[in-house]
């Protein structure tokens, strides 16, 4: 029952090709093997059917050898372990499906297959052995591109729930305080209300377009933020600043999408922003590195929302985009956020 379980896993496709290749290869062996025998259609069917009666138990039933030892030890978790059980599996299996096939054939037919010669022997399991290293080889890579080919689904689906979860957090907090901006313009300066609007679009077709690249350059990033810079100067006015210190050859750098937003978000966040202590953002290269510093005016936040999750949404995306982590550094006086500059191979 195992065995038609693991064979209906097999496509059609696939044994058609697999026994297409039996074929050719016993074609192949059988008038190898008669070089040095007289030649006549009747010897050579014969050496073809053995020949192919042989790689046939052999090539499925070292197959399901390999399947079984699947099931217990995976290539992905002990690719050492599982070769060594492998070779092993496959080589008992190999020697004992000879035996058999002699047998078989010496007493149903009473053909003698290999002899009994030593060298034929030893020549015969080499061979195995050689056939069954390539076959190992073939299910490692196989097994790696899976590997391969999960991880970057895996990374795709994190990048997008990430991005969700993001995309989630701004909406509401941002919304609400552009449109309480917006509700006050309106009254004081229609002008000024209508370019007020156009900016917040641009910010909000940049949040949902955002998810379609893993990385922008800064360049695009920094487009992006001087609409949110926008919004954020006419609410508060002369309470927040801004200072930008990037360089040129810095902004065809990369970044994940919205991370500025965030970071700067985050700081307008937890510190208290008045005439008399007005909030300072300072963003600067430095190296390979992006800083964004903001000076400390701590004030009390509901206990839900101390938790920082843009925060921990930066670090867990560059933390799949780059081996460089995200550095957070909380002095007395201020706070700051370093997220590397990244260059695409």
């Amino acid at each position: 029952m195992a065995t038609l379980a693991y064979m209906e896993g097999c496509t059609k496709k696939k044994i058609a090709k697999e026994l297409g290749l039996i074929v050719g290869i016993s074609v192949v062996m059988s008038y190898v093997m008669g070089l040095s025998y007289p030649q006549n259609l009747q010897a050579y069917l014969f050496r073809f059917l053995v020949t192919f009666s042989i790689w046939l138990v052999m090539w499925y039933g070292n197959a399901y050898v390999s399947h079984l030892a699947d099931k217990r030890i995976s290539w992905l978790t002990d690719p050492g372990q599982r070769f060594i059980v492998g070779v092993i599996g496959a080589a008992s299996y190999s020697v004992l499906a000879l035996l058999a096939l002699k047998w078989f054939y010496s007493r149903y037919f009473d053909i003698q297959i290999m002899g009994d010669s030593v060298v034929i022997w030893v020549y015969t399991a080499v061979f195995s052995v050689l056939v069954l290293i390539a076959m190992l080889f073939k299910e490692f890579l196989y097994a790696w591109r899976e590997l391969a080919l999960r991880e970057e689904k895996m990374k795709n689906d994190v990048l997008t729930s990430n991005f969700e979860s993001l995309k989630n957090q701004v909406n509401p907090h941002f919304m609400f305080n552009s449109l309480n901006t917006l509700t006050s313009l309106i009254y004081q300066n229609q002008d000024l209300a209508a370019n007020y609007v156009g900016q917040l679009s641009n910010v909000y077709r940049s949040v949902l377009s955002a998810g379609k690249n893993e990385l922008i350059t800064l360049a695009e990033e920094l487009h992006v933020l001087d609409s949110y810079l926008f919004l954020q100067n006419i609410r508060f006015e002369d309470r927040f600043h801004v200072q930008l210190d990037i360089s040129e050859e810095a902004k065809q750098k990369y970044v994940p999408p919205m991370v500025l937003q965030m970071l700067i978000e985050n700081s307008l966040k937890h510190n208290e922003i008045t005439v008399e202590n007005p909030l300072l953002i300072k963003v600067y290269q430095k190296e390979n590195m992006l800083c964004i510093e903001n000076s400390k005016a701590p004030k009390q936040v509901l206990p839900g929302d101390k938790s920082a999750i843009g925060l921990h949404n930066i670090k867990e995306r560059y933390a799949l985009l780059s081996d460089i982590p995200v550095v957070v550094k909380d002095e007395e006086k201020n706070f700051c956020v370093q997220i590397p500059l990244l260059t695409l191979t």
